[in-house]
């Protein structure tokens, strides 16, 4: 098992992961009324991540590194207010929303809103897989 860290600054932003396929797309969950239960369970199991680089491009979804966002530490929302938009939740529509929690540094776009997965997408190039911070 090995955590992923920010490529600026060293610091751990996930806890212990393992790699795996990219789960399928869920179904957005049947008879949601209210916009909480309009939002996916998350795709990635607890403790995996898989790599999205070519993801469809009607899909929504940015490419990158996709983990369960319970895995996700050592970020925090991007101060920039306008990179935290969505219908239901938060969306990928304005780039990055995770930063560092260090440094600041981009690290990731957390979606889950009605019409996307409920993940979060490490940037590929923002990012170091280590296998020595677990």
């Amino acid at each position: 098992m090995a955590c992923f860290l920010c490529f600026a600054c060293r610091n751990p932003i996930t806890l212990s992961v393992r790699k795996i396929p990219l789960p399928p797309w869920k179904e957005e969950p049947v008879g949601a009324t209210a916009w909480y239960e309009r939002i996916k369970p998350p795709r990635m199991p607890r403790g995996a991540y898989s790599a999205n680089h070519h993801p469809h491009e009607f899909s929504g979804e940015p490419p990158g590194l996709v983990i369960h966002p319970d895995d996700a530490v050592g970020m925090r929302l991007h101060p920039d207010i306008s990179r935290l938009t969505g219908c239901c939740g938060i969306s990928a529509i304005n780039g990055p929303n995770l930063v560092c929690a260090a440094c600041g540094a981009e690290l990731a776009i957390h979606q889950a809103d009605c019409y996307t997965e409920n993940q979060i997408t490490l940037l590929a190039e923002a990012v170091i897989l280590s296998y020595a911070h677990e």
